[in-house]
């Protein structure tokens, strides 16, 4: 279970002397100090940490978050360190987004099982807080062994179960590799599931991981290189993008998988090696840097790993489903038969949930649009809004969308978007069968605007950026009522970013020297 922290508000009442202590050490993870275990709260207990350096650590963050020692009196009793608590993303923003009540500066609250009933009160000191910053600067090395413990947990879990479109895909491309990516999956696995079942990490569980050092990291070098070259190839613009994906599709697929699996096993050895450095107490004290080293590093290391997959399983999925948006039917290659873009677009997206999961953040999507300021006839097609939920750059929303022409030729018709840092401007031939945008500005960029009502021709909209004179019109409906009040709305948006950055500004001596003269004649 994942724990809930429900904060309290007016209407609530809450002890000022709580039957429980939560500390968090990190985002997402705190150390729970109570005299007993609330019914259905999933702890982590220090399991992997010798008996010696457990005590030490729940000392520490017991001594820096103001509780006195792990033996100190609490309100219901003897306070002893219980474990490790992993807050689920959704508590997290709840807690960021309320107002709890505070006292001597711990937030007050309950805390929430699966059933939705209050296990218990808490004092709860947030990762962000004052008191939170107390315990990790007293930490020092010790504190790697808390990311230890959790991640011991989390990468025990089924969310390594493997996804068989992609694993048989991944056994099409990679059939010299497969056998080694399974063997070594099934190696670590087996591994932390007898770590697990024993409480330590001794010798017998871990030499056989030392022995596949090398291929470890043999794996995970070839599988990340391969990942970079798919993120490098794919960092282009929408048409070329798109091609690359109708040509490397799944070998994309297969790479990713790979990689999950080679970067997943090496990351489960570095955990291990790392509870097995801290089961040796005889050499505690010259062990304890190698031991933060090897923690910080590992951690860093997989974190980098983690973000390309997640960049890479982000673009494939966005251009996927703009393929599916976009008119005629669209079937991409793959070793036994071709699949649908819409199937192809499943698989990106699970793969994307895959991560997500493995990394314990929410998979994010870009939004539905729904602009607020829309400048058309009558609608904005709702296929049209589809693709560019695809189409335009980033995860911004879309405040304002306009049918308006381009003044280059007649009958060129164009879209012009806002966002709250852009503009763009693409012939509409270009969004609606390609889903490409043609052309996109910062809004910082913007030097003048110039709205100009033409009688019985629909107005005009001069914008005039660092490197570009845009003129852009509307269509006669735009002359007069509602949809004229919305074209002059537009211009208003677009004219309220207008700036000229001190750079770009002139002086001459000879305008001064005129108005020093003029002003003397008064």
């Amino acid at each position: 279970m994942q724990s809930s922290v429900e904060m309290s508000g007016g209407d609530v009442a809450v002890s000022s002397e709580p039957a429980m202590s939560l500390v968090e050490v990190e985002e997402g993870l705190a150390v729970l100090f109570a005299d007993e275990i609330p019914e259905d709260l999933d702890v982590v207990p220090f399991g992997i940490m010798n008996a010696q350096t457990g005590k030490a650590l729940a000392d520490k963050v017991a001594l820096a978050a103001g509780l006195g020692n792990v033996a100190a009196q609490g309100a219901q009793g003897a306070v002893a360190a219980q474990g490790l608590v992993k807050l689920a993303p959704q508590t997290l923003e709840a807690l960021k987004a309320a107002k709890p009540m505070m006292s001597e500066g711990w937030n007050l609250g309950a805390l929430v099982g699966e059933n939705g009933k209050i296990s218990a009160q808490i004092r709860w000191a947030p990762a962000a807080g004052a008191q939170s910053a107390q315990v990790l600067s007293s930490l020092g090395p010790a504190g790697a062994l808390l990311a230890l413990q959790v991640q011991l947990a989390s990468i025990s879990r089924r969310v390594d179960e493997n996804i068989e479109l992609t694993r048989d895909v991944l056994q099409a491309i990679h059939q010299d590799q497969w056998a080694t990516l399974l063997g070594l999956y099934e190696t670590t696995m087996r591994a932390v599931r007898e770590a697990k079942a024993t409480g330590v990490v001794n010798d017998h569980i871990f030499t056989p991981l030392a022995t596949r050092d090398a291929d470890l990291r043999k794996q995970k070098r070839l599988f990340s290189s391969f990942v970079r070259e798919h993120v490098a190839a794919l960092d282009t613009d929408a048409q070329n993008r798109r091609a690359y994906i109708e040509k490397s599709i799944e070998r994309i697929f297969a790479d990713v998988h790979g990689m999950l699996m080679a970067e997943g096993s090496w990351y489960r050895a570095q955990v291990l090696r790392a509870a097995h450095i801290s089961r040796d107490e005889a050499n505690a004290a010259e062990n304890e840097n190698l031991l933060t080293e090897l923690v910080t590093s590992s951690k860093r290391e997989h974190e980098q790993a983690m973000d390309e997959i997640e960049r890479l399983l982000a673009t494939l999925e966005r251009h996927c489903n703009l393929m599916v948006e976009l008119p005629g039917e669209f079937s991409l290659p793959f070793s036994s038969k071709r699949r649908s873009v819409q199937d192809t677009a499943a698989m990106a997206g699970a793969l994307a949930e895959r991560v997500a999961e493995l990394r314990e953040r929410h998979c994010s999507k870009p939004a539905e649009l729904d602009p607020t300021l829309r400048v058309f006839h009558k609608s904005a097609p709702e296929n049209l809004l589809r693709i560019l939920r695809w189409a335009v750059p980033g995860d911004e929303p879309l405040l304002a969308l306009a049918d308006v022409n381009l003044d280059r030729f007649v009958g060129d018709n164009a879209y012009l978007g806002v966002t709250p840092t852009r503009f763009f401007v693409s012939r509409q031939s270009s969004v609606r069968k390609q889903g490409l945008i043609d052309d996109e500005f910062l809004l910082d960029d913007i030097r003048y605007v110039r709205f100009v009502e033409r009688g019985k021709s629909g107005p005009a909209l001069d914008i005039i950026t660092a490197e570009e004179n845009l003129r852009l019109t509307f269509d006669d409906w735009a002359r007069t009522g509602p949809e004229l009040e919305s074209a002059r709305r537009l211009s208003d948006v677009l004219a309220t970013a207008m700036n000229l950055p001190d750079s770009e500004k002139r002086t001459d001596p000879l305008l001064s020297e005129r108005a020093t003269r003029e002003l003397e004649g008064a």
